[in-house]
């Protein structure tokens, strides 16, 4: 009878795994094995290519457990508590040349390369010292620029942020900022929780058994998590979670009811009005805006600011990024009196007309729409549907074809007077220009119009030449209607170049023009 069993090509397995670990990893290995070996600091120092990690901790008995993989000879306390996997200094042999142990009364060195192959290494005695050093040769940095020395310091900084155990390198000591005493950290299910309100909860990094693991947040503002020393890494490098998904999830509510229950502790600290400046669109921002409703003041920002915004097209840039958002709060009673709108329009070419009756009645249109359900602004809120709203106006002073605007064929007309109203409701508001459909009524006071008629930014990716040609071109029209003679008419139309532009040939001259019976040009003597 034949048979198989799993075998191991050991020498094999070992250089396969070099892919697996990088120096970063390698470093983050050392300062771990010293702090489960509970050093109270380790000493850090590099000089040309050799990496020197020295420790006060308990030391290691036997040195085999060194160079045992899968075997981590640490005690059973610490192995139920963070299930090492006994692989960590089998990372320092792919990254260097030579390699030097002394712990205790014990020391051995050797290439790396015959470790890698198995050959037996002669552990030889020595004075006694207290805890462990690593000593590594011929060690480079992973990529070109740096020296070793710069690119340890550079990792430093990362490895040590919440490290527990006291570093220091090459006689400076690392600040561990995430170490010092009196930050509010938060007890939770996945280990303890810091909270930052100015950033997002969706934006955190994590930190395992003293060290990062994870992503790194785009974000400067972030959460900070410190995981429970028994969730496991990944081997062999440790630097996701073994059961990331399900992790991920757990990590993820926590820090979200961690960062509420910041915002409510916030939110018993502060006068309404402050908590809403402060972290108003903290909330909303956070699935946190149920904390909002029973505010009875809003911010500012939530409404069309009038001043800077205009009615009209607005492009996807000054929707969303260059947008200027007004500072402030507003009473609930300010806004029962003036009262809040917003507007139901199935399309949008036809919100510019809702907006242009909501300005001018000076109200308060809502354009957040973040807010609870349960907030009493909802409750405020009236709607104008831009298809109920009506245009008055008085004589019509000046209509015909007109040069198209925006590459359209929008029809002009100039009113002497103009107003709009909701259907239903007997009050007009005056106004200065208002476009209903493929026609824009202007009066002889209307400026910016062009907004009414298309978002160049958006239509023509910012088509600044094509925006002052359509306003230059309204503005002749009115010019033209308002004119009080056939002269005054035919100045308007004239191109505004000719007055600063010397023609040589009509120098002194006087010309007649003719016009026929439709207004158009006859003759010119």
């Amino acid at each position: 009878m034949t048979t198989v069993r799993l075998q191991t090509n050991q020498n094999r397995l070992i250089a396969t795994l070099r892919h697996a670990f990088t120096q970063a990893s390698m470093l983050g290995e050392l300062l771990q094995n010293a702090r489960r070996a509970k050093a109270r600091h380790i000493h850090i120092t590099a000089e040309g290519d050799t990496l020197t990690v020295s420790d006060d901790g308990e030391g290691i008995a036997d040195l085999q457990t060194l160079l045992c993989i899968a075997e981590s000879g640490w005690d059973e306390e610490l192995k139920a508590r963070e299930n090492p996997f006994g692989i960590g200094v089998l990372s320092t042999l792919y990254f260097a040349r030579n390699l030097r142990v002394h712990s205790l009364d014990k020391v051995f060195r050797a290439a790396t390369a015959a470790v890698i192959n198995g050959e037996e290494i002669e552990v030889i005695s020595a004075p006694a010292r207290v805890g462990t050093e690593i000593r590594l040769c011929g060690v480079e940095p992973p990529y070109s620029g740096p020296t070793l020395t710069e690119w340890i310091a550079q990792q430093l900084v990362r490895l040590c942020e919440a490290f527990p155990v006291r570093v220091t390198f090459n006689g400076t000591e690392f600040d561990r900022p995430l170490s010092r005493p009196g930050l509010a950290w938060r007890d939770t299910a996945v280990g303890q929780v810091l909270i930052d309100l100015n950033g997002a909860p969706s934006q955190y990094r994590c930190y395992l058994q003293g060290l990062p693991i994870g992503g790194w947040p785009s974000s400067q503002q972030h959460q900070i998590v410190v995981l429970r020393d028994d969730m496991i890494a990944r081997p062999p490098d440790r630097q996701h979670l073994l059961h990331e998904e399900e992790d991920g999830r757990c990590i993820r509510a926590a820090v979200e009811h961690a960062f509420r229950q910041e915002l409510i502790e916030a939110k018993a600290r502060l006068s309404g009005e402050q908590f809403l400046i402060e972290f108003g669109t903290t909330c909303l921002d956070s699935s946190n805006a149920d904390l909002l409703n029973n505010i009875p003041c809003a911010l500012r920002s939530w409404f069309r600011d009038w001043d800077s915004e205009p009615p009209g097209f607005r492009s996807y840039a000054s929707r969303y990024w260059n947008r200027v958002r007004p500072e402030g709060i507003i009473s609930r009673e300010t806004l029962q009196e003036a009262g809040v709108w917003s507007i139901d329009a199935e399309c949008d070419e036809d919100v510019p007309t809702a907006e242009v009756y909501l300005e001018a009645r000076q109200v308060f249109v809502l354009e957040e729409h973040r807010l609870d359900g349960d907030h009493w602004l909802i409750g405020l809120v009236r709607f104008a549907d831009p298809a109920q709203i009506g245009i008055h106006h008085g004589a019509v002073l000046h209509t015909g074809d007109c040069p198209p605007l925006n590459g359209d064929t929008i029809g002009v007309t100039l009113v002497g007077t103009l107003s709009a109203s909701l259907g239903g409701e007997s009050r007009e508001y005056a106004v200065a220009a208002i476009r209903r459909g493929e026609t824009l009524y202007v009066t002889p006071h209307a400026y910016g119009v062009t907004r009414l008629i298309s978002d160049y930014i958006f239509d023509d990716r910012y088509d600044e030449g094509r925006e002052d040609e359509d306003t230059q071109t309204i503005a002749t029209f009115i010019a033209v209607g308002c004119a009080d003679s056939p002269a005054r008419a035919v100045e308007e139309l004239l191109p505004r170049s000719w007055r600063h532009t010397k023609q040589p040939k009509l120098a002194g001259a006087t010309v007649c023009l003719s016009f026929d019976g439709e207004g158009k040009l006859a003759s010119v003597r």
